[in-house]
């Protein structure tokens, strides 16, 4: 038996209009969620670049031994078997990715060549505070990688709840368009829609189409 298009149309605007309903509390869960998640995001990414300002600091600072041994005066007591091997060490502890294994490494090697230098306050100083730098980078490295795994896991929820939020406003804002046609055809009658049927196997766009379309152009009018 055939179903007449009044109560074919009745029960697709009932349906649209259950949704149109049901969404927006959906949508206010979400949204709640979506911002507690970027509170949180922004709390892991605050950890992770304070961290990272420290370690970049830690960098820097484990490199004093290097600037110490260039500004001291007695290098050139240095043959060329030496001169090579330290500037081979140099260019490995300048690496600013060096691990904190391989700079230690290094450094214990840089010692056993640098004994024929004068030993002077400055260089000790320099070089204990390199290796004091080098070992909080080490205990510091953990805490980074935690750090950044933490924010990966709420960066990537944030994003999840974000295209959710998304999608489910878009999903509102269609059966709202949806409600709208189903309800003109029923204030309007069926008649319209063999011309709609009739412009669509033309090839022209459909009802739906052309009342969404007239509605964005309202709503940009009154933007």
């Amino acid at each position: 038996m055939d179903v007449r298009p009044e109560v074919l149309t009745k029960l697709i605007l009932h349906k649209r209009e259950r949704i149109a309903e049901s969404l927006p509390q959906l949508i206010a869960q979400t949204g709640d969620e979506k911002q507690s998640a970027e509170k949180i995001a922004r709390r892991a990414r605050n950890e992770k670049e304070s961290l990272e300002s420290k370690i970049s600091g830690l960098k820097i600072e484990r490199k004093q031994i290097i600037i110490a041994i260039q500004e001291n005066p007695h290098l050139g007591n240095f043959n060329k078997k030496q001169e090579l091997e330290l500037s081979e060490i140099m260019k490995s502890l300048s690496m600013n990715d060096a691990s904190v294994e391989n700079f230690t490494k290094n450094l214990e090697h840089l010692t056993q060549i640098i004994t024929s230098l004068e030993s002077n306050e400055e260089l000790a100083a320099k070089y204990t505070q390199s290796v004091k730098a080098n070992n909080a980078l080490g205990e510091l490295s953990t805490d980074y990688l935690t750090a950044v795994a933490k924010w990966n896991e709420n960066e990537s929820l944030r994003r999840k709840l974000e295209s959710r939020f998304t999608k489910l406003s878009s999903s509102l804002a269609e059966s709202k368009t949806a409600v709208e046609f189903w309800q003109s055809r029923l204030d309007d009658g069926f008649d319209q829609l063999l011309i709609d049927a009739k412009r669509v196997e033309d090839g022209g766009p459909s009802s739906r189409q052309i009342h969404r379309t007239n509605r964005k152009k309202n709503m940009n009018r009154g933007a």
